[in-house]
């Protein structure tokens, strides 16, 4: 790209802004008996704030199951009848259906031992909470999966309230030069909009049967997001018909106070403060094979990314 133009990572990595009292949580739910944890690949590795992830709860004897669909947590609590599945709902608007889907079908088929920890995180809120707290941004390319789902409207605030382009793009380096290239001219013509411009994807309106879906199990509550903190109405909760299936509410579970890993910069990373090499720890004690922060511990990750392609360079 032209050296006027930097192009930073955002909080779009689910496992990235997942928050140190979150992790807290799902580990001390580990610890008790007959609790199965039910999870995506990535949550296992995701250090807590003493260093320890579930993969080292798991290596303690805790059971943790991987799985690839919240569908699989189901076959779990079906197969398992004697202990308690406990999945962990993390991702943003993109997952979260899933997640809702599964509830439902527990619901309508009565497994009773199958419950959610949900640690789903909203996209407008937190590009809210950036621009509201300052951040150098002058432009969003804004996620293509999130919004098959959102559609454009719930980004409308970024052109009307903060004048800012934002920029609806597919994944492939074509989407995105041509995403930057309508950013640099609203920006010079100074007429920021919102555009979707992945309509092979993304309908204008999002999912409509999803975004039911979700107004059916969910309702938006305030969240803790890693390096952006406390973010109103960010999160998703359980509706109060599907509470009995909150494990939150089932274990009598609260988010502790937590003191942030040392050293590490992920949340500088997250809100474009800084660049993954300018963290102290970054390929020195923070490694993929070895990772002190949850920005170098998915493939998603910004950390991961900027040491994967360093090394390659």
């Amino acid at each position: 790209l032209p050296a006027e133009v930097t192009h930073l990572s955002g909080p779009g990595c689910p496992v990235c802004v997942t928050h140190d009292a979150e992790i807290a949580v799902f580990l001390q739910l580990a610890t008790r008996e007959k609790i199965i944890i039910a999870t995506f690949g990535d949550m296992l590795r995701v250090p807590g704030p003493d260093g320890r992830s579930l993969r080292h709860a798991q290596a303690e004897g805790a059971r943790v199951e991987v799985i690839y669909s919240p569908l699989d947590a189901i076959n779990l609590a079906r197969a398992i009848s004697d202990a308690e599945i406990v999945f962990l709902g993390a991702g943003f608007e993109t997952t979260a259906p899933a997640s809702a889907a599964t509830l439902s079908t527990a619901r309508r088929e009565g497994i009773m031992n199958f419950s959610l920890l949900s640690l789903h995180k909203l996209v407008p809120p937190a590009l809210r909470a950036l621009l509201s707290g300052g951040a150098a941004v002058d432009a969003f390319l804004l996620p293509g999966h999130v919004s098959t789902i959102l559609g454009i409207a719930p980004y409308s605030f970024l052109a009307e309230e903060f004048h800012r382009p934002g920029i609806v793009a597919g994944f492939e380096p074509a989407d995105i030069l041509l995403a930057l290239c309508l950013m640099a001219e609203q920006l010079a013509k100074g007429r920021p909009e919102v555009v979707n411009t992945y309509r092979r994807a993304v309908a204008d309106q999002g999912n409509p049967k999803a975004r039911a879906l979700l107004a059916e199990v969910f309702r938006p509550t305030d969240a803790l997001w890693r390096g952006l903190g406390s973010i109103p109405e960010s999160g998703l909760r359980l509706a109060p018909d599907f509470a009995d299936m909150d494990a939150f509410v089932r274990f009598d579970l609260s988010l502790p106070e937590v003191k942030p890993v040392p050293g590490c910069s992920c949340g500088a990373v997250l809100s474009g403060g800084i660049t993954p090499p300018e963290c102290p720890l970054f390929g020195k004690k923070c490694t993929p094979a070895h990772p002190v922060g949850p920005c170098m511990v998915s493939t998603e990750g910004s950390c991961a990314a900027y040491y994967k392609y360093r090394i390659q360079e």
